[in-house]
């Protein structure tokens, strides 16, 4: 029992036995007072920790009321910012309406017209067409296409030159270069409903009016309402079908969709568009089939598809038979769409009250996007009947007209932004009224051109019109190099 004692008071004064042990009986056992101390220094070390949490749970606490008051300042901008949002809302709710019922485009050009500006000439003497020698004055036999020397997208010529059958020479430009406001275009649009929606497109065109020039009828500057119709959406689950009452799009050809200036890949329409791209006046229906496989459009109107620069367009009738016209096409998933149609159209004469002077049309249209090709082909068929009193001359009641033509038209997107074109039409047509005049024309016409868009708002385009004369009419001067400049709105 020594020697551990001897241990003890040894490790005892070197200091590394506790104070406690140093004080223990001869038993082992801590006396009281050394329990006493410890106790108290474990009391001591647990307040210290104590207060030290305490310490750090204050600043925690400190944290998180900055926190809050940032919090609420947060909370206060987004309320802010909500309260902006919903104000901006609200305008742009009571914006939203003028923008869906207001657009349209300028359209200004600049154009030079080679001859005259006319594309016709008179066959003075009958030296080309002496089958109507004491039949027509010579001077109202006429070869060419009056609109043949087309400046814009309206169709107009740059002068009518002599024609009898176009009196009214909108351009008038006496085959002189000039700067044009081809038209300001207005378009509108209303949708009472989401199933019926009002439509129309209205051209003011700035046009010339010598007031000095005795006995001057030019119109001068005048309103051009293309489109004024309501469309009904009918609610038929199995397909989509539309029904229009008012002054509508041609149902002939394809053509008619590129009508306005913007639409169109070129600066002017092709030689047959006179037949097909006019605004009839009537009752319509739409239906498209099997996902757009099959479309059928289906007309009964006034008078003929004809644009209204060509005299064989009325919009209000003279007599009872009205004109019913069709088209149907088929889509194929080929690039982005293969459309193949086939219209035509049958009814009494515009301009006229007789009901058995008939005019008919018939055509097969085609229209590809693939790639970067953009193909539109037509080939069309047309008669008006005329009438002529018995014994008398012939077409001497209403006039008579029977043609033929077609044209193939090519773009290529080399660009977004870019895309040059081309395109080749022919026309073969006999237009008569009585001993008034008579038209002869066999012209074919080849078009150069190229569109730019330079942004959603602006289009340049810029084109030149070859213009050849075909079978027994000579060749006269009457090409045409024509620009566009489109601002839409």
């Amino acid at each position: 029992m020594r020697k551990p004692l001897v241990i003890v008071l040894f490790l005892s004064v070197v200091g590394i036995v506790p104070r406690a042990t140093q004080a223990a009986d001869g038993d082992g056992k801590a006396s009281p007072e050394a329990r006493e101390r410890t106790a108290t220094e474990r009391l001591d070390a647990r307040l210290a920790a104590l207060e030290e949490e305490n310490r750090r749970m204050r600043e925690r606490v400190a944290e998180l009321e900055r926190a809050a008051k940032q919090n609420e300042a947060t909370r206060e901008k987004v309320a802010k910012l909500e309260d902006d949002a919903t104000f901006f809302d609200q305008q742009i709710t009571r914006l939203l309406p003028l923008v869906s019922k207001l657009g349209g485009y300028l359209d200004f050009g600049f154009f030079r017209a080679t001859g005259t500006g006319a594309g016709i000439r008179s066959d003075t003497g009958y030296r080309y067409f002496p089958e109507y020698e004491g039949d027509i004055p010579a001077s109202w036999v006429f070869y060419g296409d009056p609109l043949s020397t087309m400046v814009n997208a309206r169709g107009e010529p740059a002068d009518t030159g002599e024609s009898r059958a176009l009196t009214f020479d909108a351009i008038d430009s006496g085959g002189k270069s000039s700067f044009a406001v081809n038209a300001l275009n207005m378009q509108l649009f209303a949708a009472p409903r989401e199933d019926l929606t009002l439509t129309a497109s209205i051209d003011f065109v700035p046009r010339a009016r010598d007031v000095s020039a005795p006995g001057d009828r030019a119109l001068g500057d005048f309103i051009d309402v293309k489109l004024a119709y309501a469309e009904y959406l009918v609610p038929i689950e199995r397909f989509e079908l539309s029904l229009y009452a008012g002054k509508f799009d041609s149902v002939l050809g394809w053509e008619y969709r590129s009508r306005e200036a913007p639409d169109r890949l070129t600066v002017t329409p092709s030689l047959l568009c006179r037949y097909t791209c006019g605004s009839p006046l009537g009752l319509k229906a739409r239906g498209k089939f099997w996902d757009g496989a099959m479309i059928l459009n289906v007309a009964v109107t006034n008078g003929s598809h004809g644009s209204e620069n060509f005299p064989f367009h009325g919009e209000i009738d003279r007599n009872d038979w009205k004109t019913v016209a069709g088209r149907i096409a088929s889509r194929a998933p080929l690039g982005a769409g293969l459309e193949v149609g086939l219209s035509g159209s049958i009814g009494a004469q515009d301009l006229q009250n007789a009901e058995d002077a008939l005019h008919k049309h018939v055509g097969v249209d085609l229209h590809l996007d693939w790639h970067d090709f953009d193909v539109t082909a037509e080939v069309m068929h047309g008669l008006f009947a005329g009438k002529s009193a018995p014994g008398d001359t012939k077409c001497g009641l209403a006039p008579c007209l029977r043609y033929r033509g077609g044209y193939l038209q090519v773009g290529y997107r080399v660009l977004n932004w870019l895309t040059p074109y081309a395109r080749v039409d022919a026309r073969d047509a006999i237009h008569r009224s009585g001993a008034s005049f008579v038209y002869l024309s066999q012209v074919l016409r080849a078009t150069a051109g190229v569109r730019m868009e330079l942004g959603p708002h602006l289009i340049l385009k810029a084109e030149y019109n070859l213009n050849r004369e075909l079978g027994r009419a000579p060749q006269f001067p009457n090409d045409v190099f024509t620009s566009s400049m489109l601002l839409k709105y």
